[in-house]
């Protein structure tokens, strides 16, 4: 096999669950994102203008935040996704070349 080239399956496992393991992760960063960090009128005083501005530029970066999670979630999924599709057709082309040589 000196003139060819090897694939690690091992190593794309390893990518697999802990691409597997971000998701996980990201589910929990957008779980506090969005009901860890409640802005409550009235939380900061009452009677100033600035006090209805400052919630309204939480909840706008509560949903900026969110969003950004969403788009990465779907990036890492996806990543895992090709990894994965990636690891099978290594491994049963090795399966077919192994069963070649029988």
């Amino acid at each position: 096999m000196a003139d060819g080239y090897s694939v690690d399956l091992s190593a794309l496992e390893q990518v697999i669950k802990r691409l597997n393991g971000l998701v996980d992760t990201m589910d929990s960063v957008s779980g506090t994102a969005e009901y860890k960090t409640e802005l409550p009128e009235g939380y900061l005083g009452r009677g100033f203008a600035e006090e209805t501005a400052l919630r309204n530029a939480h909840v706008h970066m509560k949903q900026a935040i969110a969003d950004m999670v969403t788009e990465l979630k779907d990036m890492i999924a996806e990543t895992g996704q090709k990894t994965s599709t990636a690891h099978r057709s290594y491994d049963n082309r090795e399966q077919e070349i192994k069963g070649s040589m029988r």
